[in-house]
């Protein structure tokens, strides 16, 4: 199995309602995200049916067990951005802490990074256009992006008690979370939602201004 960048998107569970699931499908396609099937097992299933499942575990608040099979879990999703061969998706409940839940979208690490372990340029733009707009959904809390190798996913708690978040190369929180500087560059996001954009220097491509 190959190393995945990964793409987090934090939500608290009292902010979810019986459309969520629908409502944040339709925004991944504004964004750019483009249906393309289920995964595993799950490949001959729509959209919609996914979604259907998936929005019934999260108002279960199910959280897989150790000896539970994986066929109860959420199900994933690949989907069709930019030139990658693999983007995916997939949920997990009360993750990484308590009343939250977690959406992650992965890309395999050799389709991002240069031999150098830098961010490939088009391929920060592209990731960066696209948590952008994913903040968009209002719903979002937290975008935390990172490598194979490195820390854990901070709960939006973590966050907001000053924690280094994960961001390799970028991470967004919102306007009143004071994220702990540990030499990124903070940037105000004042187009649509507001939010503050870290952006790790030493992880992106010389000169990238974001």
């Amino acid at each position: 199995m190959p190393a995945y960048f990964d793409m987090s998107l934090q939500f608290r569970r009292e902010d979810l309602y019986p459309s969520f699931m629908a409502d944040f499908d339709a925004h991944l396609e504004r964004a750019g995200l483009g249906f393309r099937s289920g995964f595993w097992e799950d490949k001959g299933l729509s959209q919609a049916e996914i979604a259907a499942w998936n929005q019934k575990k999260l108002n279960e608040d199910f959280v897989l067990g150790m000896k539970t099979h994986r066929s109860h879990d959420y199900k994933q999703t690949l989907y069709r951005f930019g030139d990658y061969e693999e983007v995916r998706g997939f949920w997990m409940n009360q993750h990484p802490g308590k009343g939250v839940f977690t959406y992650f979208i992965i890309v395999p690490e050799s389709e991002v990074l240069e031999c150098n372990l830098t961010f490939r340029v088009d391929a920060a733009a592209e990731l960066l256009e696209l948590a952008k707009g994913l903040w968009q959904f209002p719903s979002v809390r937290a975008i935390q992006t990172g490598l194979e190798g490195d820390g854990p996913t901070l709960s939006l708690a973590e966050l907001r008690q000053g924690m280094p978040p994960d961001a390799t190369p970028f991470v967004i929180v919102e306007p009143d979370c004071h994220p702990y500087d540990d030499g990124s560059q903070i940037i105000p996001l004042t187009q649509g939602r507001p939010g503050l954009l870290l952006l790790e220097l030493d992880m992106l491509p010389p000169g990238f201004a974001g």
